[in-house]
């Protein structure tokens, strides 16, 4: 047997054990697939730190609950398209989100950020079922439906979806420009009643988690709450009010699974799952393919933008070699000097997103083109650090401090999804030109 049909196999047998019955019986009544925080990823990351997770592998799975459970719902709770805008990026989740066959998207920010015409008009073009109960448009009229109600197993799932009024991210993400945002209980309160007569009502609800139990503990008859925004997996559901709070957040890494029967005896019985997406979980060939021809047609074309400062002038390491040759000797045996020869062995070396990290001034005036015409800044030199250039000294810029390197430079590209093995306080000592000592330890300077 094929690996890959191997693999099938056993995520099929693992979901008809997380469900509750064995291969062959009796389907369940309705199987609610819920995830979020997929950030704008297609497929997978291909570097060996980061296999798992992406819209891909999300969707293998949801099509081997289908084939398994006739009766599946499945939700977005939010920040499906990614912070960073890129436009060709957004297209192809858009399309894919249209053919995945979603019964509810739940706008969060990564969707506001868009904006409404772009949102209404992705709606219209790929039919997305997007919702949200609470935000209006500067005229007042809603933005999206604020839920959608699905048939399934013979039963009706009232599906509605509130958002914080928060902004969020580092810097901040102001999403609410031109939007009437009403409070998310208000809005709860409302289309709970709206859908009293529902077998299932189901609240996304994307804001803090504490707001979110707050929500799920004050407004009556909702059965489920799904928290989307923050990144957190919640293993086993937990009891808020009158309903069960449940998420799988973490950077789209996860897919929940709330199973629903109504046996004869009258008492409604549940099951809950979390399901890692692992390198073990195939993805959707369809969906894959669909990542290959963004990366195809994204090729050559400016990046999303990035908030990280830039030099005046991109350089090579060999040029700030010229002063600094015992810095540049240590460079030299860090991944930071091989780090385009990873994505190329990835095959991701097209990839505009990853190109952003792997090289310097990719998209950039002056900045890396491809490794035939700026090989020197195919890696991730001197200046993804240090943001000067190599006349830095006659200009008056002291190595200290502000040459010293933060926590949230390096996070700007070992963010959660690209690195989750991530740890600043680890790495960094790796990177460091000269060992730390004890009274000047790694990060103790970072503001």
């Amino acid at each position: 047997m094929q690996a890959a049909a191997r693999a099938a196999l056993l995520v099929s047998l693992a979901l008809a054990q997380a469900a509750g019955c064995q291969p062959g019986e009796k389907e369940p009544a309705v199987v609610l697939l819920f995830s979020g925080n997929n950030d704008g990823i297609l497929a997978a990351c291909g570097c060996p730190g980061n296999p798992s997770g992406g819209f891909a592998k999300r969707q293998g799975l949801i099509e081997q609950y289908r084939k398994t459970r006739p009766n599946v719902v499945v939700v977005d709770s939010g920040n499906l398209f990614p912070e960073r805008q890129h436009e060709v990026k957004v297209e192809y989740l858009a399309r894919a989100a249209g053919r995945a066959g979603y019964d509810a998207l739940a706008l969060g920010v990564g969707e506001f950020l868009l904006g409404p015409a772009r949102i209404r008009e992705l709606r219209r073009r790929y039919d997305l079922p997007f919702i949200c109960a609470n935000v209006r448009d500067s005229s007042g009229e809603p933005l999206v439906p604020p839920h959608v109600i699905c048939q399934s197993g013979g039963k009706t799932v009232g599906i509605f979806a509130v958002i914080g009024d928060w902004t969020y991210g580092f810097p901040r993400l102001e999403w609410r420009e031109d939007l009437q945002v009403e409070p998310p209980i208000a809005a709860a309160r409302r289309e709970a009643k709206a859908l009293a007569s529902c077998d299932l009502v189901v609240a996304v609800s994307h804001q803090p988690i504490e707001e979110t139990r707050r929500l799920a503990a004050e407004v009556e008859g909702i059965d489920l709450v799904i928290a989307g925004h923050e990144p957190i997996v919640i293993k086993q559901p937990e009891k808020a009010g009158g309903a069960i709070l449940v998420a799988a957040n973490e950077w789209g890494n996860f897919l929940g699974a709330w199973t629903v029967s109504w046996p004869p005896d009258g008492a409604r019985h549940t099951s809950y799952d979390v399901t890692y997406l692992s390198a073990q979980v195939p993805g959707a060939k369809w969906a894959e393919d669909l990542y290959w021809q963004y990366v195809k047609e994204a090729k050559g074309k400016p990046p999303p933008s990035w908030d990280t400062p830039i030099p005046p002038l991109f350089e090579t390491a060999e040029t700030c070699a010229k002063c600094h040759e015992a810095e540049y000797a240590q460079w030299k045996t860090t991944a930071h000097a091989r780090s385009y020869e990873s994505i190329r062995k990835a095959g991701r070396q097209d990839d505009p997103e990853c190109l952003m990290c792997h090289t310097v001034g990719y998209g950039r005036p002056g900045g890396f083109v491809s490794m035939a015409k700026t090989p020197g800044l195919g890696r991730a030199t001197c200046q993804a650090c240090h943001v000067v250039t190599s006349d830095h000294k006659g200009k008056g810029v002291k190595p200290e401090p502000q040459m010293n390197i933060s926590s949230h430079l390096c996070m700007s590209c070992h963010g959660p999804i690209q690195s989750p093995a991530f740890d600043y306080y680890v790495y960094k000592p790796k990177i460091l030109h000269r060992p730390p000592d004890a009274a000047n330890p790694p990060g103790a300077r970072d503001e």
